[in-house]
């Protein structure tokens, strides 16, 4: 697991999750695109998904999620918080939540990339996110059947 998946571990068990094991039980990760984008120009980091990628591997998306029919979505960065939200800012929707079936949660991406938590404000953002996302814990835990 990387640098991320290891903050969003942790961010999981301040939500209340027993460990990493239990969230991912719960849940079912799926990324906005099947194929990696490859690096940036500057190699620091991974280059943001072409619209047309995101367009192509919406399909895939779409069946995966009537298939699941998930109680609670959390969507993890500006990308996936726009697909499922629409246009709008990240300081307007973590901490948040939307929409009763599914419960959308969105939050920022965990990425080392991201200065997003640099903002007290938007840490405090993260906090009432995690929160919420307590809250809907046993709704995680639940199947849909």
């Amino acid at each position: 697991m990387g640098r991320a998946g290891k903050e969003l571990a942790r961010w999981m068990a301040r939500a209340g999750f027993a460990g990493d094991a239990e969230f991912r039980r719960a849940t079912y990760m799926a990324a906005m695109i099947r194929c990696f984008p490859g690096r940036n120009a500057s190699g620091t980091g991974d280059r943001p998904p072409p619209r047309r990628a995101i367009e192509n591997c919406a399909p895939w998306l779409e069946a995966e999620l009537r298939l699941l029919r998930p109680r609670v979505l959390i969507t993890v960065g500006q990308l996936a918080s726009t697909r499922f939200l629409g246009p709008g800012r990240l300081e307007e929707r973590v901490g948040k939540r939307f929409g009763e079936e599914p419960v959308i949660v969105p939050l920022p991406h965990p990425s080392g990339q991201s200065r997003w938590l640099n903002e007290p404000a938007n840490r405090e953002r993260l906090a009432a996110a995690l929160a919420l996302l307590s809250e809907l814990r046993e709704r995680c835990l639940t199947s849909n059947s």
